[in-house]
Parts: structure tokens; sequence; C-alpha cells
């Protein structure tokens, strides 16, 4: 196991007894993210694998990731239960160093509890259809009419190296009275336990490295968790899940293994981000953007690689 310095997500608590007392010290726990070994001669498998299951760098399309500050909006909740979820994320993100926006921004990441995520989210669709046009066919389908317990799509643009936007798309259900989630649905706040692809014209530099004058990057994250379908499941568990796809442009139908991704198929053991999960929003957050994706996917794999054989990531420290 390996402690992560400021976050705070902690186990599901054992019996339906546990006391309001060991509910508030689970508060200031320390989250813990876990690992486990692994044969080396199976490391580089499982971690192409683990990529490939993330749907980042998929195919010839490069990894969108936050270029500006993420300001994250909770919806549904009561008011203690949103701040410590929205909290348990910014820890997150601040632990994978991604750009946070102070307080008072405008929210451009909501999470959205409700009792019935598949009616929430026919209505978002209904009053803006535009929402899911980056969605294909099958994954609009799956959103709309799927059962998961928890539902999320982004809103990407094309900047270049410096940042500067190349496309003019708005994310008017973003803004402060655009009504993402549950705004104007009339919904009561849930409870949950808390327990605790472009390929532009190619750009070299030095080396083999193959630049591209274009990067892409998220600018809208929209998450939906349906309360009813997540049963037991802790928040603290969710807000980790909530992280890692509002993080990075997952499409994960079939979640990689060792990953808070599988927090809800049957054989799942994870509540809390693991030692990968957080090696791979490091890495996302530290590599360039500028590059093809299977340069892109090479980094990740690598990353994965330095955290689960410490032998390799001794020597390339030397």
């Amino acid at each position: 196991m390996r402690i992560i310095r400021r976050l705070a997500v902690v186990s599901m608590l054992a019996g339906a007894g546990a006391s309001a007392a060991a509910t508030e010290q689970a508060t200031n726990d320390t989250i813990v993210v876990r690992g486990t070994p692994i044969d080396p001669s199976q490391a580089r498998q499982r971690a192409v694998d683990f990529v490939k299951r993330t749907g980042v760098a998929n195919g010839q399309q490069q990894v969108a990731r936050w270029v500006v500050p993420v300001c994250i909006k909770i919806i549904g909740l009561s008011t203690a239960q949103a701040a410590r979820v929205e909290g348990l994320m910014l820890d997150i993100a601040l632990e994978a160093n991604m750009p946070v926006a102070k307080q008072g921004c405008e929210p451009n990441v909501t999470v959205s509890f409700a009792a019935d995520a598949g009616q929430v989210v026919r209505q978002i669709y209904s009053r803006k259809p535009r929402q899911l046009d980056e969605l294909s066919r099958a994954e609009k389908e799956r959103i709309l009419k799927g059962s998961a317990p928890v539902r999320w799509w982004y809103a990407t643009e094309m900047v270049d190296r410096d940042g500067v936007k190349a496309n003019n798309i708005s994310a008017p259900w973003l803004s402060s009275g655009g009504g993402a989630g549950l705004q104007g649905t009339g919904a009561d706040p849930v409870s949950l336990p808390t327990f605790d692809g472009v390929t532009a014209t190619q750009q070299y530099n030095s080396g083999s490295n193959v630049r591209t004058p274009t990067v892409r990057s998220l600018y809208g994250a929209t998450v939906v968790v349906d309360a009813t379908r997540a049963g037991k499941t802790s928040i603290d568990a969710i807000a980790a899940y909530a992280a890692m796809v509002a993080f990075a442009e997952m499409n994960a139908s079939a979640p990689p293994t060792d990953s808070i991704l599988g927090l809800f198929q049957p054989e799942s053991i994870e509540t809390a981000l693991t030692d990968w999960d957080l090696a791979f929003l490091k890495s996302l957050y530290r590599m360039p953007l500028d590059r093809r994706s299977r340069i892109q996917r090479g980094h990740l794999v690598e990353a994965l690689l330095d955290e689960r054989l410490p032998d390799k990531k001794k020597a390339k420290e030397r």
C-alpha cells in the first residue's frame, strides 16, 4: 500500500451499525491507494492492456486533458456530502498536478447525483441535444437508454501548442444558468453512504518525436451518478471514480483491472484509486500533448511500468 498525501478517500465501514463518531473520524483519514505485486514478465502486457481499456489516445486520436483550470460543481447531494465529493476530487486533481481554478470559478466539471440517472440525462439531452454531439451513435444510445450506475460525456476543442483556441465551440450547458445535471429538474437531493484524433501537418523537433501543430483540450465534463444503481457504494469511492472519468477522456466500457474504473464490476475489489490510476493521471498531465497518439500511449505505459516495477524506476533515476 502507498498513502498519498492530502487525499482522503477511505474504505467502506464494516457493518450497518457504525457510529456517527466513527463516520466523523473517517472524514479525517487519508486515502489509501492500493496496488498488488506483478510478475515483471507480465507487467508490460498488463500496462498496455490497462491503457487500451481506458480508451485514452485510442487509434489515431490524441489524448485530451484539461488545459484550463478545472472548476467542479456537485449537484443533487446534501451540502456536506457535496463538499466532501468536491474536496476529494480536488485533492486528486492537485496530486496529479492538474490546473485547478480558484473558489468562485465558473464550473466546467459537473457531477450530478440522481435517483434515476437515465431520466436526468434524457432531460438534459431534450433541452440541449448538442451536448452529446461528440459521442458515437452506440455511446449515445448507452448513455440515454443504458443502465450504467455512472454516465459521462465531454466537450473538447482543438488548441495550438500555446493553448490558443483553434475553434469557437461553446458549452452553454456548463454556464451557471445552464442546468447541467439536476438543475431545474425539481429533484430532491439524494443521499449515499458516507462510508468510510488529429493528425494534421506534422512538424519535427530534435530527435525522433513527431510534433503536431494542434492539441486536444477538455473544456467540459458532465458526470451523472445513479444513486439507486450505485446501491451501497461509498460516496468516497464514487468521488474517486468520478475524478478518473472527469479528468481524462475515458471510454472504459470494459474497464481495466487494478483500477477504480472497475468499481461497479461484480469481481472488482477496488474502492479507491490504485497506484496505476494515480500513475496514469500523473503521466497524462506531465507528458507532451503535441505528439501523435501512439507516442502518448507509450508515455502512459512507461509510467505504469515505473510505478509497478521499482527496479526499472530506480534504473531511470540513476
